[in-house]
């Protein structure tokens, strides 16, 4: 079984993939293994699969687990492997987890359960449970905007780490640079505090912020690392520019049918990763002309690692 995943590993730009489908709808693991080579080749630090860009709210245990064994095959090593639940309850959650195990994940990003509000024992209950059954380290998504891990509750969360296997969280629109500021200084040093606010990456991670789990990194891998080390080197005007590339492009993509645009996107730079499951499958003609040109200003842009 492939090593599990600490803070430390929790770090630079890891990349939430897509989950590549056929026309059928039918996971297309080929395409999977050329997206997870491309972004090899660019030096990401490691792969999540079955997030909120990888359609994980679409995908079922069987689904998740051949997304995993199939992501591991290709990495062989070189890089660690995550999978992505989001779901609505314990029980589907376990199952999973489970799957994502047996097929090699090495740790677990974990949206708090979808749809209804829960109350903070039942998500604090969520995670410890999701921990205690898959033997997983946890990385909080917290994504949603109604149901928010607050900074208490991740508090409260990095405290018994020992019983929720904590290591990190990837603070979203569940969160906010407020949020995100009040989590380095409260609990930084014993968690990786990551950042993926796709439109506000640039102060997120000059903030201080350990990395990205960000869809931004699945849409534009070369830029989102160019800007990982342009702030890593201080070079904060360039992180700048490349931050107004990364959030034009993220700007045309509707945030209410965030994964058909995430593959529009996609697709539109030659990487076919075909559909999404249905019903978020449709991309109107007029936001692919608004992509098609902002694709177009964020290749103009210098993506030489060393500038």
């Amino acid at each position: 079984m492939p090593r599990l995943l600490t803070k430390d590993d929790v770090v630079g730009i890891f990349p939430p993939v897509v989950s590549p489908f056929t026309k059928d709808e039918e996971l297309d693991l080929a395409a999977l293994r050329r997206e997870i080579n491309y972004n090899l080749s660019l030096g990401v630090t490691g792969i999540c699969v079955g997030g909120s860009t990888g359609e994980g709210h679409a995908l079922d245990a069987n689904d998740l687990g051949q997304l995993v064994k199939t992501a591991q095959e290709e990495v062989n090593g070189k890089i660690p492997v995550m999978a992505g639940i989001i779901t609505t309850s314990t029980r589907d959650a376990l199952r999973k987890a489970k799957a994502a195990r047996d097929a090699g994940a090495q740790a677990l990003m974990v949206t708090p359960p979808i749809y209804q509000i829960c109350s903070e024992d039942g998500i604090y209950d969520y995670y410890t449970t999701i921990h205690k059954e898959s033997g997983l380290p946890i990385v909080v998504y917290n994504v949603l905007t109604f149901n928010g891990v607050t900074p208490a509750l991740m508090r409260r969360l990095v405290d018994n780490r020992h019983e929720t296997g904590l290591i990190a969280t990837k603070e979203s629109i569940g969160g906010s640079l407020e949020t995100l500021t009040e989590l380095l200084a409260t609990v930084g040093d014993r968690i990786s505090v990551t950042w993926a606010h796709d439109w506000l990456l640039y102060p997120g991670l000059a903030l201080g912020a350990t990395g990205s789990i960000s869809g931004a990194a699945a849409l534009l891998p070369r830029h989102c690392l160019a800007l990982w080390d342009a702030i890593q080197n201080n070079n904060f005007a360039r992180a700048q520019e490349l931050h107004f590339a990364i959030t034009d492009v993220c700007a045309q993509i509707s945030k209410h049918n965030w994964p058909a645009g995430v593959k529009a996107t996609i697709n539109l730079q030659g990487r076919n990763v075909g559909p999404c499951r249905a019903p978020f499958n449709r991309v109107p003609e007029e936001q692919i002309e608004r992509i098609k040109e902002a694709l177009k200003r964020a290749e103009a842009v210098d993506l030489s690692r060393a500038a």
